[in-house]
């Protein structure tokens, strides 16, 4: 086993630093804030230090966590025999033997093995909770210890064939005691995660942010032109084509006046035209649109008239993770006539289940810009580092502090 410390400003950074070294089989072993500077510094910065382990003597895996997404594996894994679909029954049978282990062991010995016990016990009881629910995985080829990572994941959205992958990827690459450490595999299942995400960051001019009705398409943009213009330093315009709420135009030029970006209001085609015309000295031209509903198809039409063919523009499509999937999928589906450059998924504060928006990405293959965590404008967004979406995902949507 060769076992390495590394520092770096952040866990991305400490990651591509562990791959380059070690390769993608290494571990993480344990992280921490410490603290670096002379003796004589006044101010220490504050780094990551990561401990990374890997077999010196390699294991062949798969190329890439990737992978385990794309390819079905029909091996079993370690420690179990190839069987048939285990049923209710023998569930059922495997937690009363034991129990009785439990129930008959000796005081001696009792302490040292009830830990473990407990552990494979609550492991197959959730298990047979998964099992009673859905018949489309089987269960038999997850070995014990991992049943309950399983039904985590997919209690918090991820699909459930993603979520087997997954747990067998835990598996193979967590020792049974670190297994029985709930912080450490959700720690370690965000990194795996965030292997499936891309941040896409937008190169045109044009941003135009398009979607169904009331996913925060206006407030997600006076986010982001507020993040340009005050954190970024760039020159903003906003135009808005959402003619169709009064209310929505209102506010948003009131955050406009407030934030002091000019902002024109477009009713058709050559109104936008000449409106992004206007504003050809700015950096960046945030452009909102009306809502509609992904089976408004003539209403669709006139939103496509108005954006398609635009070498300009970069489309993103926001998405409320708080929609049911299938709505999600077919929401792109229809709105997908447009070239769609990446998604922002706002309401992850809302849900329960964000691991909606691994399951979106990884099927439609689209990368993200940025997630909305909440209302407040504008610090309730952040930039879709595939790192931080994925902690978002095993926290169930919840934010830091």
């Amino acid at each position: 086993m060769i076992v390495k410390t590394y520092k770096a400003k952040d866990m991305r950074e400490a990651i591509s630093k562990i791959k380059k070294d070690l390769g993608e089989d290494a571990i993480i072993i344990s992280s921490k804030k410490v603290k670096q500077g002379s003796f004589f510094s006044f101010f220490k910065k504050e780094l990551l230090e990561v401990t990374a382990a890997v077999d010196d003597k390699p294991v062949k895996r798969e190329d890439s966590f990737s992978n385990l997404i794309n390819t079905y594996s029909s091996q079993t894994p370690k420690g179990t025999a190839k069987k048939t679909r285990m049923d209710t029954g023998e569930f059922e049978d495997r937690i009363k033997k034991l129990e009785s282990l439990i129930l008959n062991a000796g005081e001696d010995n009792i302490k040292n093995i009830v830990q473990g016990i407990k552990y494979d016990l609550d492991d197959l009881k959730n298990a047979l909770h998964y099992s009673k629910k859905n018949d489309d995985i089987d269960l038999s080829k997850l070995p014990v210890g991992i049943h309950k990572y399983f039904s985590y994941m997919c209690e918090i959205g991820i699909n459930s064939k993603y979520a087997f992958k997954l747990s067998i990827a835990l598996y193979n690459n967590i020792n049974k005691e670190r297994l029985m450490d709930d912080e450490y595999v959700k720690e370690y299942l965000s990194i795996v995660l965030s292997q499936f995400f891309k941040l896409s960051v937008p190169k045109k001019k044009g941003i135009v942010l398009i979607g169904p009705t009331g996913v925060g398409k206006t407030t997600t943009l006076a986010k982001l032109s507020a993040i340009y213009k005050l954190k970024l330093n760039k020159k903003v315009g906003i135009i808005t084509t959402d003619t169709y709420r009064i209310g929505a135009v209102d506010q948003l030029l009131s955050y406009a006046k407030i934030m002091d970006i000019p902002a024109i209001v477009s009713i058709t085609k050559d109104d936008f035209a000449a409106a992004f015309k206007d504003f050809g000295d700015m950096d960046y031209i945030f452009i909102d649109t009306v809502g509609r509903s992904q089976k408004d198809i003539q209403r669709l039409n006139d939103i496509f008239g108005m954006f398609k063919n635009s070498s300009d523009l970069h489309i993103s499509l926001v998405l409320a993770v708080n929609t049911k999937e299938k709505d999600s999928f077919e929401i792109y589906d229809k709105f997908s006539k447009l070239l769609i450059d990446d998604f922002i998924f706002t309401k992850v504060d809302e849900t329960n289940t964000p691991g909606t928006m691994l399951n979106l990405s990884v099927k439609l293959k689209k990368p993200v810009s940025y997630v909305s965590i909440g209302q407040d404008v504008p610090d309730d967004i952040i930039k879709a580092e595939p790192l931080k979406i994925s902690s978002l995902i095993v926290k169930k949507g919840k934010k830091d502090g």
